[in-house]
């Protein structure tokens, strides 16, 4: 209407896009890593459970979940390193004036000052350090190898 102001606030570069983008960029790494455990987890343990008397909640809580906590770790730590790293969605919807360890190495790195980016390159190798290991323990078990 003419002669109204118009008082909605922009969506753009505010954090539930940032969030939604987040999510549908890293929802399926932890959904691969619980389904994965979910088909690897005998259904008959759940019905014996059942059987048993425990309730939909009982079996949830006391068999299903200790069974896919490793693939819950996993999902999780998976996530946890893609997001650290993640650059492309954090420049574009990002409010103006965050910054994350990635847009820091990225701003530096962009304008030829290694020296100033190696530091919070170092934090990113550092955070991600653990669960890399973790990681690669639960594969190195799985397949049977042994890491020294």
């Amino acid at each position: 209407m003419p002669g109204t102001q118009r008082r909605e606030r922009p969506v753009y570069q505010t954090a539930p896009p940032l969030l939604v983008a987040y999510a549908i960029l890293f929802l399926p790494l932890a959904v691969v890593a619980v389904r994965a455990a979910l088909g690897q987890s005998p259904s008959a343990i759940e019905e014996i459970a059942r059987s048993l008397g425990c309730g939909p909640w009982a079996t949830l809580r006391r068999v299903t979940l200790p069974l896919i906590a490793p693939a819950l770790g996993t999902g999780a730590a998976l996530v946890f390193l893609f997001t650290m790293t993640e650059l492309p969605a954090t420049l574009l919807l990002a409010p103006i004036a965050t910054e994350t360890l990635a847009t820091h190495v990225w701003s530096n790195v962009r304008s030829l000052a290694f020296g100033a980016a190696a530091p919070y390159a170092a934090v990113m190798i550092a955070l991600s350090a653990p669960p890399t290991y973790l990681l690669t323990r639960k594969l190195a078990l799985l397949s049977g190898a042994h890491l020294g």
